[in-house]
C-alpha cells in the first residue's frame, strides 16, 4: 500500500482544552441540557449505533475463540439398509442394521504466522470504530438539537421585538390617519404607515410559523411524535469561552476521525491476515471414541477407535485467489487511509472556518451594540422632547421602531455567535474551550 495517513501535528498544548462528553453544559442552560439528555436516551440513531457495537463485540468474541483449542463430543445413531451389491457381501449386505458412533474430538491451531491473532486485532479495532461512531452519533444529534434550540430562542426574541414594532406601527397609523382627516397631512403618509403596519403583521406571522416549526423539529430530534407539551421558555443567550490557540492534535479527538483511524488499523490487520494465508498452516487433531454395527456392541472394548496427529495445509496452486485476496485487502487499506486523510483535512478546515467566523461575528456584534446604544440615546431624547411638549409622538415612535429594528439585527447576530461557537465545538468533536480570546 502506498497511502499514508496524515497525523495531526503534536504541539504539546493539549492542557489548554479538555475533552467533555457533555459539551452542551458549557452553555449553562438547564433547558437545553434536559432536551439533549432526553434525545440521547430515546434516539433510534443512537440505539442503532449501540447495536452495531454489540454486533462488533460478538464478532470479536468469535475471532478470539479461534485462538483456543476446541473439544467436542460427536455421535450419531441410525438404522440403515445396506446394499447387497455394494462394498459389504452377504449376510451383512442386504440386511437392516443399527449403526452407532460416539467420539470426543480435539483440535488446536498453532497459528504460526499470526493469522488468527491478526483477525482478532482487526475485529477489536472494528469494535473501537463502532464505539467511536456512537460518540459521533451523539455529537451529531446533540449539535442538531442545540442549533435548532438557538434558532428557536432567536425567533422567540425576535417575536417579542416584532410585537413591539407592530404596536408602534399601529400608533403611527392612527396618528397619520387623524392628521389626514384633519387636513394636516396627505393621505399618502397614512397609506405608507398602513403598508408598514401590514408588513409588520406579515413578519410576525412568519416568525410565529418559524417558532412552531422549530418546536416540531426539536420534538422530532428528541424522539417525540408530537411537539404538544414541549414547553421551551425564552432564555437569554450565553457565549462559552473559546481558546485563542487550538492545538492541531486535538482534532484527532473527534470521534469520526478516531473511527476512521481504527478502520485503518483494522484494514492493516486484515492485510496481515491475508499475507498469512500464503504460509503453511498446521493443526493438531485427536479423536477417541466408539464405533459399532449394532447398538449393543457400541461400548465394548473392540469398538474402541481413535486417532492423533498433525494436519498440514500448504497452498501451492490457488488459481491466483490468494493474491487477489491480498490485493483486495491492500486496496481496502488504501481506501481507509484516504478516508482518514479526507476527514483530517476537512476537520482542520472546519476548525479554521469556525475560528474565523467567531472572530468576525464577535466584531460585528460589537459594532451592532454601538449602533443600538446610539439609537437608544436618540429614542430617549425623542421621548423626553415629547414629554416636554417640544415634539409630537411621531418622532418618538419612529425612533423606537428604528431602535427595535436594530435590536432585531442584534438578536440575529447573537444567534450567529451561538451557532459559530457550536460549529467550533462540533469541529473539535465536542471539546469545549477553557480560555477566552
Amino acid at each position: 500500500a502506498e497511502s499514508h495517513p496524515i497525523m495531526p501535528a503534536h504541539t504539546g498544548q493539549t492542557d489548554r482544552l479538555r475533552v467533555d462528553l457533555h459539551w452542551w453544559t458549557v452553555f449553562n442552560d438547564k433547558q437545553l441540557d434536559r432536551l439533549i439528555d432526553e434525545a440521547l436516551r430515546q434516539s433510534p440513531d443512537i440505539a442503532i449505533a449501540r447495536a452495531r457495537v454489540h454486533l462488533a463485540e460478538k464478532k470479536a468474541n468469535l475471532a478470539g475463540a479461534n485462538l483456543n483449542s476446541s473439544l467436542s463430543i460427536n455421535g450419531f445413531a441410525t438404522r440403515q439398509l445396506i446394499s447387497g451389491n455394494g462394498y459389504f457381501p452377504p449376510p451383512l449386505g442386504g440386511s437392516l442394521v443399527n449403526l452407532g458412533e460416539l467420539t470426543g474430538d480435539f483440535n488446536y491451531d498453532f497459528d504460526w504466522w499470526g493469522r488468527n491473532h491478526d483477525e482478532l486485532r482487526a475485529t477489536l479495532n472494528e469494535v473501537g470504530a463502532s464505539r467511536a461512531e456512537v460518540s459521533e452519533a451523539r455529537l451529531v444529534l446533540g449539535t442538531a438539537i442545540a442549533r435548532t434550540y438557538f434558532r428557536l430562542q432567536s425567533n422567540l426574541a425576535k417575536h417579542t421585538i416584532v410585537v413591539r414594532i407592530l404596536s408602534a406601527r399601529k400608533a403611527l397609523t392612527r396618528i397619520s390617519k387623524a392628521r389626514a382627516e384633519g387636513g394636516l397631512d396627505s393621505d399618502y403618509r397614512s397609506q405608507e404607515d398602513e403598508r408598514a403596519e401590514a408588513a409588520a403583521r406579515v413578519e410576525q406571522s412568519q416568525i410565529e410559523e418559524a417558532i412552531k416549526l422549530d418546536r416540531i423539529r426539536i420534538a422530532a430530534l428528541i424522539g417525540r411524535q408530537s411537539a404538544k407539551g414541549l414547553e421551551i421558555a425564552q432564555k437569554t443567550g450565553f457565549i462559552p469561552a473559546i481558546p485563542a490557540f487550538i492545538p492541531a492534535d486535538l482534532i484527532g479527538l473527534r470521534p469520526d476521525i478516531q473511527a476512521r483511524r481504527l478502520e485503518i488499523e483494522a484494514a492493516l490487520n486484515r492485510t496481515q491476515e491475508a499475507k498469512a494465508e500464503f504460509y503453511p498452516n498446521i493443526n493438531l487433531g485427536a479423536s477417541i471414541g466408539f464405533e459399532a454395527i449394532g447398538f449393543g456392541k457400541l461400548f465394548r472394548r473392540p469398538s474402541l477407535m481413535g486417532s492423533f496427529g498433525p494436519a498440514i495445509h500448504l497452498p501451492i496452486f490457488s488459481g491466483g485467489s490468494l493474491r487477489a485476496n491480498l490485493g483486495a485487502r491492500l486496496a481496502e487499506y488504501d481506501v481507509s487511509v484516504e478516508k482518514y486523510n479526507r476527514k483530517v483535512i476537512n476537520a482542520m478546515r472546519d476548525v479554521a472556518e469556525a475560528s474565523a467566523s467567531i472572530r468576525s461575528v464577535a466584531r460585528q456584534a460589537g459594532y451592532q451594540r454601538h449602533v443600538v446604544s446610539k439609537l437608544a440615546d436618540a429614542h430617549r431624547i425623542a421621548a423626553a422632547r415629547y414629554s416636554d411638549g417640544l415634539d409630537d409622538q411621531t418622532r418618538m415612535f419612529e425612533t423606537e421602531i428604528s431602535l427595535l429594528a436594530q435590536r432585531k439585527l442584534q438578536v440575529a447576530l447573537e444567534e450567529r455567535r451561538m451557532i459559530t461557537v457550536l460549529q467550533m465545538i462540533q469541529s473539535l468533536g465536542g471539546v469545549p474551550g477553557k480560555h477566552t480570546e
